[in-house]
């Protein structure tokens, strides 16, 4: 593998010469990889758990969810070695994006019972016919 490219920045017009290093090396990146490899198999196993295991399989999925995207946006999106102020405005961004989604699912009644009924459900029983006079 190779170790982290230093190299000289001769097109910043305001530093240039300045020396800088692109980020981890290829181990590092095949380590993250393999890793990701795992958690995603940690995930789609869930499918078979036992209907008795499955009570922890949602919360475990979200922890898995966020170390995911945690270990993507840090190191395949180079977060982890950008200046703050780009990593704060992707954190607004993202904030923000979650906060749009919440008020979007709220607006559609999506945390409470809708009325809908689910795609197996049979239809409902049609009430007695009304007969006057009697």
């Amino acid at each position: 593998m190779s170790a982290p490219v230093t190299e000289l920045d001769d097109d910043s017009p305001v530093h240039p010469g300045e020396a800088h290093s692109h980020g981890p090396t290829d181990k590092q990146y095949f380590r993250i990889f393999w890793v990701l490899v795992v958690l995603t198999a940690l995930e789609v196993s869930t499918e078979w758990w036992p209907d008795s295991a499955r009570n922890i399989a949602v919360p475990l999925l979200l922890f898995l969810m966020v170390v995911k995207f945690f270990l993507v946006a840090l190191y395949f999106m180079h977060l982890k070695f950008d200046p703050k102020m780009l990593k704060r405005v992707f954190y607004a961004g993202m904030l923000f994006a979650i906060f749009v989604y919440a008020v979007a699912l709220t607006s559609m009644n999506f945390w409470g019972d809708s009325g809908t009924t689910y795609f197996n459900d049979p239809p409902p029983v049609p009430p007695p016919p009304f007969v006057a006079g009697g």
